[in-house]
C-alpha cells in the first residue's frame, strides 16, 4: 500500500516546519518560565515524516549560552574566513534531517509513519487522531529536554481559534497575537514558494507592496506600557513574497493593518467579528491602498490559517 500524503496535506506539514516551529522564540525568549526550563539545555529535536514522494523531515537546536559561545569559538578557529562563519544561535530550526554535527548535545527524535499521522498531532480534531505522539514519546521519555520541549511545543497551541484570551489577562493576549501574526507571515510567505496556488495567482502581478501589521502596545490602568507594540508585514512583488519582523522602513505600507492593541488585534484573529465588522467597529484601521486589497489579503491569510487548525474550528468559524 502507498504513502502518499495529499498535496495541501503536504502544504501543511511544510508550514508547520518553516513557519510555526520557528514562532517558539517567542515564548521561549520572553516567558520567564520557559527561559528557566531551557536556560541549562542543549539538545535538538528531530521531526521526520515518511512518504513515498514527498517525506519531510526538520531539526530544532536549543543551546545554552556557554555551548554556543564554544561551538562558535570553534567555527571561526577552524575556518579559513572566520567573518564569514555562519554562527550558531541558541535556538534555530533547520530544516532537512539531523546530520549528528553537534557533540555533547542530546538528540531527541520524533518520527511520524506519515504526513497523515504527523499532522495528527498537530490539528488532529480527536483524541485517537494525536495518538501518533505515544510512540515517538515512549522512545525519548527519559531524555531531559523532552518534557520541556513538549511543553514549549504546546504553547503554538495559543495561535487556535479555541483559544481567546481577554483583556483581563494582556500577557496572554500579547503573546497569541505577537505568535500569531508573525507565524501567519512567515507561512503566508513560506506557502508561495511552495507553490499555493491561491497566493501564487494573487501575488503574480502585483509591484512591489508591503502588507503591514501594527499593534499598539498594552497598557495598564494606570497608563503604563507593561508590553511593547507589535509589527510584522508581508513584502509582494511580481509573484513573490517575504515575511518580515518589526515594521518596512523603506517603503511606505500599500496597506496597513493598523489595531489601536491586542484586543482590537484579537477581534479580527479570533473571528469575533467579521473583517469590515471589526473596522466599522474601530478595532482596526485600514490605511492605503482601497478596501479590496485589505479584503483580499484578510481572506488569503484567513484560508491559510485555516489549513494548520483542526476543521471542527474551520466548521465552526465558518457557521
Amino acid at each position: 500500500m502507498s504513502n502518499i500524503a495529499n498535496k495541501n496535506d503536504v502544504l501543511a506539514a511544510k508550514l508547520y516546519f518553516t513557519a510555526a516551529f520557528p514562532v517558539m522564540k517567542i515564548p521561549l525568549t520572553e516567558d520567564p518560565k520557559q527561559v528557566k526550563k531551557f536556560e541549562n539545555i542543549n539538545a535538538v529535536v528531530g521531526f521526520k515524516a515518511h512518504d513515498d514522494e514527498n517525506p519531510l523531515a526538520c531539526h530544532i537546536v536549543f543551546l545554552t549560552e556557554s555551548k554556543v559561545e564554544e561551538l562558535n569559538a570553534k567555527l571561526k578557529a577552524e575556518a579559513e574566513e572566520p567573518e564569514k562563519v555562519k554562527e550558531y544561535k541558541r535556538f534555530k530550526v533547520y530544516q532537512g534531517e539531523y546530520d549528528g554535527r553537534l557533540e555533547g548535545v542530546e538528540y531527541i527524535n520524533f518520527e511520524f509513519k506519515s504526513i497523515k499521522s504527523l499532522l495528527g498531532v498537530f490539528k488532529g480534531n480527536t483524541p485517537l487522531e494525536m495518538l501518533g505522539i505515544v510512540m515517538p514519546l515512549i522512545k525519548n521519555i527519559t531524555k531531559k529536554a523532552t518534557l520541556p520541549f513538549l511543553f514549549l511545543m504546546l504553547t503554538l497551541t495559543k495561535m487556535m481559534p479555541s483559544n481567546n484570551p481577554s483583556d483581563k489577562d494582556p500577557w496572554e493576549q500579547y503573546l497569541k497575537v505577537k505568535m500569531s501574526l508573525y507565524m501567519i507571515t512567515t507561512a503566508m510567505s513560506k506557502a508561495t514558494k511552495f507553490g499555493w496556488e491561491p497566493l501564487v495567482e494573487w501575488t503574480a502581478k502585483q509591484t512591489d507592496r508591503i502588507y503591514q501589521f501594527k499593534v499598539g502596545a498594552t497598557y495598564d490602568k494606570d497608563g503604563k506600557e507593561i508590553y511593547p507594540p507589535i509589527a510584522a508585514y508581508l513584502r509582494v512583488k511580481a509573484g513573490k513574497t517575504k515575511g518580515g519582523r518589526g515594521e518596512y522602513e523603506r517603503k511606505r505600507p500599500f496597506v496597513l493593518f493598523d489595531f489601536t492593541n491586542p484586543d482590537g488585534c484579537l477581534a479580527v484573529l479570533s473571528g469575533r467579528y467579521e473583517f469590515v465588522e471589526a473596522a466599522t467597529r474601530g478595532c482596526i484601521a485600514i490605511v492605503g491602498a482601497g478596501d479590496s486589497y485589505a479584503v483580499q489579503f484578510n481572506n488569503l491569510m484567513t484560508k491559510l490559517q485555516n489549513m494548520l487548525i483542526p476543521s471542527k474550528f474551520v466548521d465552526s468559524l465558518e457557521e
